[in-house]
């Protein structure tokens, strides 16, 4: 079996690079697949982005004309991606290879709405086009089956995490982490309000912020507010620093908008790190109120209410529970060779 795989470079911190480096560090999966991986967008500029993804879609013509591969596995999420994804089937069609096409989009189901009908008809064709669709969770497959004419072809495929063998849970911690992009999706303005409702009221905690900020500013915007006390911007978390971060956390939170299945909420569950987050998505496939806390998206009470109870209550029942979820259902071993078996049952299809 030889799998040609496309999508983000990782300049492009974020889900879909997380799941696709899993990919790309798993030496089995790498051998089972005689795995080539090609980035067809980058983050950069109008100008240099477009040179990037017309001279990688020539990469992936020649690979494919030049070496024979039974699937291209594509990661899409929504706008310039699905164009993207079109082009490359097209390439792969003319030289009989399979099409697998990975949705990641948190925003698809908003952007696709938004479009006009012939816009829509173009998206259909291109999910139309592939032989095997990979979703993120249940949530997705009344929406996308919608959308094609085959809806058998629909899998779901939830995203993984390497799980540790022990984890140790700090219990006494008064750290809550925010793991993801600094926006307005993410739910970030709504934590800022829920610490203005709290910082009054004598609770001893901070909110440790880490991701890519899309407001271009966000300390500033913490410090405007009177709330650096209570949120601490700290920049990009490599994977060198995240065992001694994880290690000091008494729950992740992220109030979201929109998603997919979070890759932040899989990684600290399986460090026992229980969650606050929104019933959006295949969020509630994971995060439930035995392991974790979901809060209505925008509902600042319900917010600070979680927060309050994680800092005020121990969290060790919800920790066990947490870890158990990823270890049982999401972990990396489990997922590859459903992907594989995804793989083979493709090839064997006439």
């Amino acid at each position: 079996m030889k799998v040609l795989m496309v999508g983000v470079s990782e300049k492009n911190r974020g889900g879909m690079w997380t799941v696709v480096n899993n990919y790309l560090t798993d030496n089995k999966f790498k051998k089972n697949t005689n795995l080539i991986y090609i980035p067809t967008v980058t983050k950069a500029c109008f100008v240099t982005k477009a040179f990037f993804s017309l001279n990688a879609i020539n990469k992936v013509r020649i690979k494919l004309k030049n070496d024979h591969y039974d699937i291209i596995h594509i990661h899409m999420s929504e706008r310039g991606s699905v164009y993207r994804t079109a082009i490359i089937e097209k390439i792969a069609r003319k030289y009989n290879t399979k099409i697998v096409i990975h949705m990641h989009g948190a925003e698809f189901q908003t952007w696709y709405n938004s479009l006009n009908t012939k816009k829509r008809k173009f998206v259909k064709n291109t999910l139309d086009m592939a032989d095997k669709i990979l979703i993120l969770g249940e949530y997705w497959r009344n929406y996308i089956s919608g959308l094609v004419m085959s809806p058998e072809k629909i899998e779901v495929l939830y995203n993984s995490v390497s799980v540790p063998k022990k984890y140790k849970y700090n219990d006494e911690s008064k750290n809550i982490l925010f793991l993801g992009l600094v926006g307005k999706r993410k739910g970030i303005f709504d934590i800022i309000e829920s610490v203005k409702q709290l910082k009054d009221k004598g609770l001893d905690f901070k909110i440790l912020v880490y991701g890519p900020d899309e407001t271009e500013g966000f300390t500033q915007i913490v410090k405007s507010r009177g709330l650096s006390k209570f949120i601490e911007y700290k920049g990009w978390l490599t994977d060198n620093e995240k065992l001694s971060v994880f290690s000091d956390i008494k729950a992740n939170l992220l109030p979201s908008y929109n998603e997919g299945l979070p890759m932040t909420i899989l990684e600290t569950m399986s460090y026992g790190i229980p969650n606050i987050s929104t019933p959006i998505a295949a969020i509630p496939e994971v995060v439930n109120k035995k392991n974790g806390f979901l809060v209505e998206p925008g509902n600042i009470n319900e917010i600070s209410k979680a927060i309050s109870d994680v800092i005020e209550n121990s969290q060790k029942d919800k920790s066990e529970l947490s870890y158990q979820t990823i270890k049982n259902n999401f972990s990396l071993e489990a997922h590859t060779e459903r992907l594989l078996n995804i793989y083979r049952n493709i090839l064997e299809e006439k």
